[in-house]
C-alpha cells in the first residue's frame, strides 16, 4: 500500500490502511503540522482508527505557528495510537504537551507511548491493532 506524502523534509507513509509510519526530518515549519494533521484525521475520521508510528529520531525543532496547528482539528477524534521513536526529552515534553491540548480541545483520546526503536514501536503498535476494540481505548 506504501502510499507516500511528502510535506516540507517530512515524510508520511501509509504501510497498511490504518498505520501510518511518520519520519520527522529537521525543524518542522509553518504549516507542516497542519497539513500532517489534515493528512492523518482524514484517514482517522474515514477508518474511526489510526496506529501511528512516529519517527523523530532526525527532527530537530517545531516554529511556535506549528505548535498550535493542531487547535483547528476535527472533533470529537476517535481513539487513536501514537508510537513515537528516539525523542530526546525536549521532545518527548513537546509532543506530550501537545497530546494534551489535543484531547482537551478535539475531545480525542491519543495514547501515547514512546520508544528507543523501531522494532519495539512496530511490536507495540502491531499489538494494539490486534486488540483493539471500536469501543474501546488501546492498551496504555
Amino acid at each position: 500500500m506504501d502510499e507516500e506524502i511528502h510535506i516540507g523534509n517530512h515524510v508520511l507513509r501509509f504501510e497498511q490502511e490504518d498505520l501510518l509510519v511518520m519520519v520527522f526530518r529537521g525543524d518542522v515549519e509553518d504549516g507542516e503540522m497542519s497539513a500532517i494533521f489534515r493528512v492523518h484525521d482524514e484517514r482517522l475520521l474515514a477508518l474511526g482508527r489510526i496506529f501511528v508510528l512516529a519517527d523523530v529520531r532526525q527532527a530537530t525543532a517545531m516554529s511556535r505557528m506549528a505548535k498550535g496547528e493542531g487547535l483547528g482539528r476535527p472533533k470529537p477524534l476517535p481513539p487513536h495510537v501514537v508510537a513515537v521513536v528516539g525523542a530526546p526529552y525536549s521532545i518527548r515534553v513537546l509532543i506530550e504537551l501537545i497530546a494534551r491540548a489535543t484531547k482537551l480541545l478535539t475531545g480525542g483520546a491519543t495514547t501515547l507511548r514512546f520508544f528507543e526503536t523501531i522494532a519495539e514501536a512496530r511490536a507495540y503498535l502491531e499489538e494494539c491493532q490486534r486488540s483493539w476494540t471500536p469501543s474501546v481505548p488501546p492498551p496504555a
